[in-house]
């Protein structure tokens, strides 16, 4: 288990270490397009619009990103395989949000 506060203050993501499996809750979303939570996207504006704490959710996506997942499961959207390059885009695009 991961702390990954930012959606919510008690959020929580799960790694598994020999597939490099991330469950990341609704720490990113695939839906709408990959983002950080709280980042707007228009085709699913929910997740930004119910975010605890914006820079908190990036700080957290940054810290999940350090884990190089194979696998990005989330909370909505579909599974993203290699997702990397897409978890750096979306971090990048929060970032730009925050400044």
């Amino acid at each position: 288990m991961i702390e990954s506060p930012g959606h919510t203050p008690g959020s929580v993501s799960f790694f598994e270490e020999k597939s490099k499996i991330l469950i990341a809750g609704d720490a990113f979303q695939t839906r709408g397009g990959v983002a950080v939570s709280g980042t707007l996207k228009i085709f699913f504006p929910f997740p930004a619009l119910a975010t605890w704490d914006y820079q908190t959710a990036l700080n957290s996506a940054k810290i999940l990103k350090e884990l190089d997942p194979n696998v990005l499961a989330v909370g909505h959207g579909k599974m993203i395989i290699d997702p990397i390059q897409n978890i750096t885009v979306a971090i990048s695009e929060a970032e730009r949000h925050i400044d």
